[in-house]
């Protein structure tokens, strides 16, 4: 959310066996799952914290309103904005401040959040609730660029984008000729999404098929590429657990 070198040095890591070589033969596939998700988990702002990495750079809240794109105060949608180390709602006018240790603090009020990832799991959870009743639901026009190889991109104009509780669902016309693209719901674990893309292009959300990968930038204000993802999860999530 943030393409610029921010200047965090001295990053680690640690390496660990997961599962061995028997283990991969013995255990059920979902252990084994629930052990690679268990170690993948990390929060980055946590260690900031914890190891006391101070990060001056004057912009450093630049861009994060893509990630928190709803607020706590109002509850207001897809109105956050940020600049410098400014937060902001446009909608309520309540800022925030992103400290040299990367947590968040109220500029007048009481802070809802001060640990960012608090925030984006509140988010989840507002997705969540909305997947739960029924009634989630985006659609819009996108501009999108089809990569079927490594040469280069081509420009399919513009198309309807709908992401509702069925799945994602493109609808566009090229070169004359109509075309769909559907990606159902409950297929889907995730969706790659990207922050202004190339550091030019915009947010996008990127539909892959077996032939080729559909970037599909929304145009507007009324979205948050975020929360699409979230809801990808979430849909996921809510039809497996209807499978039992």
């Amino acid at each position: 959310w943030n393409l610029a070198s921010r200047n965090v040095k001295n990053i680690t890591a640690t390496m660990t066996c997961i599962a061995t070589a028997e283990d991969t033969k013995t255990l059920p596939s979902e252990e084994l799952n629930e052990r690679i998700e268990k170690a993948f988990y990390y929060d980055d702002f946590k260690w900031q914290k914890d190891n006391g990495i101070v990060t001056d750079y004057p912009r450093r809240a630049e861009g994060l309103h893509k990630v928190l794109y709803q607020c706590p105060h109002c509850g207001k949608e897809y109105r956050m904005t940020s600049f410098g180390t400014t937060l902001k709602c446009e909608a309520c006018g309540k800022t925030w401040t992103m400290t040299n240790l990367g947590e968040l603090k109220a500029d007048d009020g009481q802070t809802e959040f001060s640990h960012i990832p608090d925030w984006y799991e509140w988010e989840r959870e507002n997705v969540k609730k909305e997947v739960e009743a029924g009634t989630y639901c985006f659609e819009g026009t996108v501009r999108v660029d089809s990569l079927p190889n490594a040469k280069k991109f081509i420009d399919l104009g513009k198309a309807t984008m709908r992401h509702d509780m069925q799945g994602f669902m493109l609808k566009g016309n090229y070169n004359g000729e109509d075309y769909e693209v559907f990606l159902a719901a409950a297929a889907h674990y995730s969706v790659h999404i990207e922050y202004e893309y190339l550091g030019k292009f915009g947010d996008c959300v990127d539909l892959n098929t077996l032939t080729d990968t559909l970037y599909c930038y929304p145009e507007g204000k009324d979205f948050s590429v975020t929360k699409m993802s979230l809801a990808t999860e979430e849909l996921f999530k809510f039809y497996a657990k209807k499978r039992g």
